[in-house]
């Protein structure tokens, strides 16, 4: 396999949210907890001649403007993934697809003042918790409001028998989950008090997508339990001064794609994406509907350790990542599913490049697009090699907001299909550390964002997720059965990957009571699930000093 170029290799790393520069001729490297481990600090060491004269060649062409604190004299405008998630509600006003809820499980008593006290501490810290949205003469801006309340809801289950009041917590979850916001009107998170009992209570919030991504909800947490802590403590919190706010970033992206630096990768999007099928037709239950609606399901998908470390020893074998390979064995059920060659899988990217990032709330997401290419008669390795090189073409021309390539290749949008792909993949790794030892809730909402996703998390015992599917193309049954031919199709992947993909055999799951059950258990009430592991694993205190 031929070795990454200097360039595809620096935008892997930024891809794993890994920022390297050049600076005074030195290489400087930004990097999450644990990001770099031995292997890649003996590769960045080999590389570092070759990295230098890159950065500083590109900084030399055209430095880049650098992040730092903006002025508020003028409009905010909104970054580009804003702008798509502005543009799906005002078409469905209320969607509550793009709702984060997310619920955890307390042991030991909560209480109520010094919860609100650290909510509204956390809206003064954050501006994007005070933003709101609008549009002004065809163009998109957000507003920060200078202070913004939200009230602490609190409901007491405690009186209720323990069945009942698992269902009534399942029922009530679901209600504030599928809650919608008003993105005129801030803040777009709201906070609410469960009480079990005196000793056993569920934190949950609801925050729209627009103003956060998946490492906002971690910041939020970890920053709300600290100042929860201190309240408690009648203290001020010894929380750092954030870099930036959010408008910040949002007024840096705008120069950034306004001076031009991007026509070269817009320029590449025309070429990748020109005469791309129209969308991939996947078999579905029922005709598509003539007005999509946001409610959808999960089913489980399991990987045991063996199965991903026999997939992990045929990425390595291809110079590619465990993403790579994942997304073109995903490539290749979908092929499998629908009988299409030509087709695109979208996927979320990080934006999260600057270290000035890494500590505020914000949505710092893009979305790419991967064509996947599976005609003649390829093997795995064939599928694999083509999605790696597709992946790292995707990483250099990664900065272009997902908006701004629909933008320059004008797909039909009168189509009730979102545009370039109907499915897509998310895969991370878990580190092991979780957030704050508590355990996290299944909350359930009920929603998909696209007809078909599959989302992967890397653990020490192997891989789980889920497929989220939209339930008016889709039932359960299918969807279980959709689960059990991915891994059936990973395991004639390890044992033959130079097999033509259209000879793999993908032997047909049972429909039978054990396929129902187990589709019917994971969509079923997820605080006996939640419970059933809580004295098995630690308890974490959320008043803890």
């Amino acid at each position: 396999m031929q070795e990454l170029t200097t360039g595809q290799f620096i935008s892997l790393l930024r891809q794993r949210n890994i920022d390297v520069r050049a600076e005074d001729g030195r290489l400087h490297i930004s990097a999450p907890a644990g990001a770099v481990d031995s292997q890649l600090r003996r590769e960045l060491a080999r590389r570092k001649g070759d990295l230098l004269s890159t950065l500083q060649n590109a900084g030399a062409v055209r430095p880049q403007s650098p992040l730092v604190p903006a002025g508020r004299a003028g409009k905010i405008p909104q970054t580009g993934a804003q702008q798509g998630l502005w543009l799906i509600d005002h078409f469905d006003p209320g969607c509550v697809a793009y709702n984060i809820p997310i619920a955890y499980l307390v042991e030991g008593p909560v209480d109520l003042a010094a919860l609100q006290m650290a909510a509204d501490q956390m809206l003064v810290r954050h501006e994007i918790l005070r933003t709101s949205f609008y549009e002004e003469d065809g163009d998109l801006f957000q507003a920060v409001a200078p202070e913004a309340g939200t009230m602490v809801e609190f409901t007491d289950l405690s009186s209720l028998a323990e069945t009942n009041r698992d269902q009534e917590l399942d029922t009530l979850i679901r209600e504030q989950a599928r809650r919608p916001f008003d993105l005129h009107q801030p803040p777009l998170v709201r906070f609410h008090l469960f009480r079990l009992t005196e000793q056993r209570h569920v934190v949950f919030f609801n925050i729209h997508h627009i103003i956060a991504d998946r490492k906002s909800l971690t910041i939020l947490w970890e920053e709300l339990r600290i100042l929860y802590q201190a309240a408690m403590r009648n203290e001020t919190a010894n929380l750092p001064k954030l870099p930036i706010q959010y408008a910040d970033y949002a007024m840096w992206a705008a120069q950034h794609l306004a001076d031009g630096r991007m026509q070269e990768q817009i320029l590449y999007w025309k070429t990748k994406l020109a005469g791309l099928p129209a969308y991939l037709d996947l078999p579905t239950n029922r005709p598509y509907p003539e007005k999509r609606t946001p409610w959808g399901a999960t089913t489980p998908v399991v990987i045991d350790v063996s199965l991903r470390d026999a997939m992990m020893e045929i990425a390595q074998q291809e110079g590619a990542t465990m993403f790579m390979t994942l997304l073109a064995a995903f490539a290749v059920l979908l092929y499998k599913q629908s009988g299409k060659e030509d087709f695109c899988i979208g996927s979320p990217s990080t934006l999260r490049k600057h270290v000035e990032t890494e500590s505020i709330i914000g949505l710092f997401v893009n979305m790419l697009v991967f064509r996947c290419d599976l005609g003649g008669e390829p093997s795995f390795r064939d599928v694999l090699r083509r999605v790696r090189s597709t992946a790292l073409e995707a990483y250099e021309n990664s900065d272009v907001p997902f908006q701004e390539i629909v933008r320059a290749l004008k797909p039909d949008l009168r189509s009730l299909r979102s545009p370039f792909f109907q499915a897509m993949f998310g895969f991370d790794s878990e580190d092991g550390k979780g957030t704050s030892g508590l355990i996290q809730l299944d909350t359930k909402p009920g929603t998909a964002r696209f007809d078909l996703t599959l989302q992967l998390t890397e653990h020490a015992d192997g891989i789980s997720g889920s497929f989220e599917y939209c339930t008016d193309l889709f039932d359960a049954l299918d969807m279980a059965e959709l689960s059990g031919r991915l891994v059936a199709l990973l395991r004639e992947i390890s044992a033959y990957p130079d097999r033509s993909v259209s000879k793999l055999e993908i032997p047909a799951t049972s429909r039978g009571e054990g396929t129902v059950a187990d589709a019917q258990m994971e969509n079923s009430n997820f605080w006996r699930r939640a419970t059933k592991h809580a004295t098995e694993r630690f308890a974490h205190r959320f008043q803890r000093n």
